[in-house]
């Protein structure tokens, strides 16, 4: 699966990982703005390696990840 052979570096990409605090800070302001105010789950499907799932669950939010790619499944477990 093409997903699988890029799950090592996929979050080294700018924007998709959570290593740049500046990218961190906009995508948890992004994720404020598009939940309801009364948001208490989430499914994130196509989670990838997880990073906006613990974004979500950062702000309180109980979440479940899903994704085809068992590879990018196991980064966001680790």
């Amino acid at each position: 699966m093409v997903w699988d052979s890029e799950a090592a570096t996929f979050d080294d990409e700018i924007g998709h990982g959570l290593n740049d605090p500046q990218a961190r800070h906009a995508w948890t302001e992004l994720l404020r703005k598009w939940l309801p105010a009364d948001a208490v789950t989430v499914l994130d499907a196509g989670c990838g390696t997880g990073s906006l799932s613990i974004l979500l669950a950062g702000l309180g939010l109980t979440v479940t990840g899903i994704d085809v790619s068992p590879a990018m499944l196991d980064r966001a477990r680790a």
